[in-house]
C-alpha cells in the first residue's frame, strides 16, 4: 500500500492557475492525485467541502498497469474510480481528488451545496470571458443592432396602429394561420362531376403567409431590440473584482445578476432579427395579395374578407366570428430597409459563446 499524503497547506480556495496546471498534469499523467500537495489521506472530518473542478474523466490507460485512482474516502492508496473531482476541504487546508459518487454520498447535502456553490462560481468565470469576447467585438455588434433598431421601431409603430384601430384581430388572424403553420388551402373546382352529379372539389394550397410571428400576441420588436441595447450599454462597463473564493466572494451576486442579463439578451440576437424580418415579410405586397386571395375564398372563418394596399397605407377588413376588424394603418418607409445578415460572424459567435 502507498503511503498516504497529506498537505494542509491551502489557507484559502486554490487559484485558477493551480487548478488548470492540475488539470495539464492530469491530462498527461493520469495521475491527479500525484501533482504538488494534493492530500491522498482520508478526510478527518465530512463537514464543509468546496468542489474545484467539473466531473473529470482520468485518462487511466496512462497509469501503470491502466488502474484506477485510489479513493481517499473508502479506499486509501487502492484502485477505486475513473471518474472524480477535485475538491478543497478548508477546515484541513487540504485538496483531494475525490471519487463522484463516494464523495456525494459521504457528504449528502454539503456535497448539494457544494455543488451549487461551483456552478456559481463556474457561471462567474464564464461571464468574464463573455464579457472579455464581446469587448473585442464590441463596435460590430452595436452596429449590428443599431441597423435593426430603426426598422424594429417603424414595425412596431405599424402593430401599435393595428392593436388600436383592430383590437385583436392579429391574435385571431394568427391563430387562423398558426393551424397550418402558415400554409394557405382553397377549394378548388375541378370542373368535374361525380357519380352523384356533385361538383369535384379539391383541397389544394396557394402558399404559405409570412407573418405568424408579427401577428403573435406580445409582439414587440422594440422592446427587445431596447434589450439588446441596454445589454450592449452593460457589457461595456468592467465587471467587479471577483475571484474563486471560500466563502464565496461578496461581488458574486453582482456578476450573477449582471452576466445573466447579458447573456440573455445575446442568445436573444438572431431571434430578435428573425422577429423583425418576420414583420417585414408580412408587409411584403405578395405576402398582403395572398392573404387577401384566400380570406376571399369559401371555407374560411370570414364572412368578409379585405386587405388592400395604396402607397404606404394598408387597410384591412375582416368579418368572422371574431367580430368586425377594420383598421387603416400607416406603413413607414424605413420599414423595409435591408436587415443585416443572420450569418455575421460576430453575432454568430457571441450566441455560441452564451448559449
Amino acid at each position: 500500500m502507498m503511503d498516504l499524503a497529506h498537505h494542509p497547506v491551502f489557507e484559502g480556495q486554490p487559484s485558477d492557475d493551480y487548478l488548470e496546471r492540475w488539470r495539464q498534469h492530469t491530462a498527461t499523467t493520469g495521475r491527479p492525485e500525484d501533482f504538488e500537495c494534493v492530500s491522498t489521506s482520508r478526510p478527518t472530518q465530512h463537514d464543509n467541502i468546496v468542489l474545484l473542478s467539473e466531473e473529470i474523466t482520468v485518462p487511466v490507460l496512462l497509469r501503470p498497469g491502466g488502474e484506477r485512482v485510489p479513493c481517499s474516502f473508502c479506499a486509501p492508496g487502492s484502485p477505486k474510480f475513473i471518474r472524480g473531482r477535485m475538491a478543497y476541504f478548508p477546515d484541513e487546508k487540504t485538496v483531494r481528488f475525490v471519487g463522484h459518487q463516494c464523495a456525494a454520498t459521504h457528504y449528502g447535502e454539503n456535497f448539494r451545496h457544494a455543488e451549487r456553490l461551483f456552478r456559481r462560481q463556474q457561471a462567474c468565470r464564464d461571464y468574464f470571458d463573455t464579457w472579455q469576447e464581446i469587448g473585442a467585438r464590441r463596435e460590430a455588434l452595436a452596429q449590428f443592432v443599431a441597423r435593426m433598431a430603426k426598422i424594429a421601431a417603424d414595425l412596431q409603430f405599424v402593430r401599435d396602429q393595428l392593436d388600436e384601430q383592430a383590437k385583436g384581430y392579429c391574435e385571431f388572424l394568427q391563430r387562423e394561420l398558426a393551424q397550418t403553420n402558415g400554409e394557405l388551402f382553397i377549394d378548388a373546382d375541378l370542373g368535374m362531376k361525380d357519380r352523384t352529379g356533385n361538383a369535384v372539389i379539391q383541397r389544394k394550397s396557394i402558399g404559405r403567409a409570412s407573418g405568424l410571428k408579427f401577428l403573435a400576441y406580445g409582439y414587440d420588436v422594440k422592446r427587445d431590440v431596447r434589450h439588446l441595447q441596454t445589454a450592449l450599454t452593460d457589457a461595456a462597463q468592467p465587471l467587479p473584482d471577483w475571484s474563486p473564493t471560500t466563502p464565496e466572494h461578496p461581488a458574486t451576486d453582482e456578476i450573477l445578476k449582471r452576466g445573466r442579463m447579458v447573456a440573455r439578451a445575446m442568445r436573444s440576437m438572431l431571434a430578435t432579427l428573425a422577429s423583425i424580418d418576420d414583420g417585414q415579410r408580412f408587409f411584403a405586397r405578395k405576402n398582403l395579395l395572398l392573404l387577401h386571395r384566400w380570406g376571399n375564398r369559401p371555407n374560411t372563418p370570414f364572412a368578409r374578407f379585405e386587405i388592400s394596399v395604396d402607397g404606404r397605407q394598408v387597410l384591412f377588413r375582416s368579418d368572422s366570428f371574431a367580430g368586425l376588424h377594420y383598421a387603416n394603418v400607416v406603413v413607414p418607409e424605413g420599414t423595409h430597409t435591408a436587415l443585416p445578415p443572420a450569418n455575421d460572424p460576430d453575432v454568430v459567435f457571441i450566441e455560441r459563446k452564451v448559449a
